[in-house]
């Protein structure tokens, strides 16, 4: 998994510096999709119980969309109000604790219940996808908001 996981991370890192220099937003999902993809894979094939640093993974990721979407709003020149700045450096902050104290404590949810069930797993997919579409979303909301 090493080999075709660099390339895919090489991949992603590519798509996010052309997204912020060429100003591409639909390339900034893409890499995260791809990073993301890669960490599931690589989790999938080592077959781990449960990952402890998968909340920090989950946080990381939404981090750099906020910050990734700000770097392409600040392109546009715009003024804001003074402390602007301040004010969406906080809620990034607030948001990536936000997500890894989530991501803990559904963590901590799956650990104590353990159960080895087709529901189970449809259920756990339908979550992380569910997650992905939420991060998506918030991260386009805070593009136009912005």
């Amino acid at each position: 998994m090493l080999g075709p996981g660099v390339r895919v991370a090489a991949v992603a890192l590519v798509a996010l510096i052309v997204a912020l220099v060429l100003g591409w937003t639909p390339l900034v999902p893409t890499a995260l999709v791809l990073v993301g993809g890669l960490y599931a894979a690589q989790l999938a094939i080592d077959d781990a119980a449960l990952d402890g640093a998968s909340p920090v993974f989950a946080a990381g990721l939404l981090v750099t969309a906020e910050l990734a979407y700000w770097s392409l709003d600040e392109r546009e020149g715009v003024l804001g109000e003074a402390g602007e700045g301040l004010r969406r450096v906080a809620f990034v902050a607030l948001l990536g604790i936000a997500a890894l104290l989530v991501a803990a404590a559904l963590l901590v949810l799956v650990d104590s219940v353990r159960a080895e069930a087709l529901a189970l797993d449809v259920l756990g997919a339908v979550a992380a996808a569910v997650t992905l579409l939420a991060i998506v979303l918030v991260a386009r909301r805070t593009q136009r908001d912005a």
